[in-house]
């Protein structure tokens, strides 16, 4: 009765069912190659990008700038100023008056001091002859000594002689005995006399030697303060010490100025060169009298050459006025920078009298390849 189902009659709905794409894991790695080799990349680049720095050829900074003998003047000696002889950036040569302050009391001084010498000179003339005077005298005590010491001698043999008589048989009287015991005595107090006059006269020869020297010294410090006078009459005269051109005026007529107060500046104009810092990872083939150019921000399209002369013996942060302390544990590593001293070859050049001022900022580069041995 019960009839059994046939799943084969059993109808099927024929329905399409989309079965979704594999994935394509070639794909995927091929992604992640291209991540890990643009991360390998990087890091290549940044473990030895100083490395790479330090081998190039030319070495450039554009940390650099002229630099000169800039020599600020100021007034050694105190005065009023009479004149001020230039103009604000006027050229200059070595030894032209710049400034004048007023002299009169310095002249003076000059003057006064003069007069102290040929003082001090007519004392030591007046001495020497002093001195040769009592050469002569002392020459006539000892032509007495030698005189006198002759006739206590002839006394002294006098006396002996009348004694010898009065003994052998009354030859000579008591009274000529006793006139020739004090002739004799005389005689030998004459001879002292003179030796003591010797020595006094010789004495005084010594004291006006010590007058001389007193004298010759009094002399010298009268020369000394008359060198002095004439110094300070000189620093009246505010002199260029170099050839160059003269910053602008900062003193005017009738003004006072004290000892040590500015007055202008000069600039040794074209005798400047190049302070380059560069990177320390950029001084690894930097050497003296390789060859470098240089070009000025301010007039470009010039080139200048010259040659590396010399470099600073520490890094900037040595020579700053705080330098950094990098035992307090935070401690960050920056690159440093040493300055490096190029010297210009051609300032003889109407360009570099023209163009080159002190702290104008450059391109520096350096050619490490070139071997100019200078």
């Amino acid at each position: 009765m019960n009839e059994a189902v046939n799943p084969k009659s059993t109808p099927t709905s024929e329905v399409d069912i989309e079965q979704p794409p594999k994935p394509n894991h070639w794909w995927l790695v091929a992604r992640c190659a291209v991540v890990l080799l643009a991360v390998a990349t990087v890091w290549v680049f940044a473990t030895n990008w100083n490395f790479w720095t330090g081998l190039k050829a030319v070495q450039t900074t554009d940390d650099a700038y002229l630099e000169s003998n800039v020599i600020p003047l100021s007034a050694r000696v105190s005065g009023l100023v009479s004149d001020v002889s230039v103009n604000d950036y006027q050229t200059v040569h070595r030894n032209d008056v710049l400034v004048q302050l007023y002299d009169g009391d310095y002249k003076a001084q000059v003057a006064q001091a003069k007069a102290g010498l040929d003082r001090s000179l007519a004392q030591v003339t007046v001495l020497e002859k002093q001195r040769a005077q009592q050469e002569a005298t002392i020459n006539a005590n000892a032509a007495g000594v030698v005189a006198s010491a002759a006739g206590a001698e002839l006394r002294k043999l006098e006396a002996n002689r009348q004694h010898d008589l009065l003994t052998r048989g009354n030859f000579a009287s008591q009274q000529a005995v006793d006139q020739a015991d004090a002739s004799n005595k005389q005689a030998a107090a004459g001879h002292v006399q003179q030796q003591a006059q010797l020595m006094a006269v010789r004495r005084a020869l010594d004291t006006i030697d010590s007058q001389i020297l007193v004298a010759q010294a009094d002399v010298a410090s009268q020369r000394a303060a008359l060198d002095l006078a004439m110094i300070n009459l000189d620093y009246t005269h505010i002199r260029s010490p170099v050839d160059g051109v003269v910053g602008a005026r900062q003193v005017r007529p009738g003004q006072y100025l004290g000892i040590g107060a500015q007055v202008i500046t000069v600039v040794s104009l074209p005798e400047v060169w190049v302070v380059a810092n560069f990177k320390e990872t950029q001084m690894t083939h930097v050497r003296k009298a390789q060859s470098a150019t240089v070009e000025i921000d301010a007039f470009p399209g010039v080139v200048f050459h010259g040659h590396v002369d010399s470099w600073a013996p520490g890094s900037g942060s040595r020579f700053a006025l705080l330098p950094p302390d990098n035992a307090t544990g935070n401690f960050t590593k920056v690159i440093q920078r040493v300055a490096v001293k190029i010297v210009l070859d051609d300032l003889s050049s109407e360009d570099a009298n023209a163009l080159l001022r002190p702290g104008l900022s450059v391109i520096a580069s350096i050619d490490t390849s070139s071997s100019d041995n200078r």
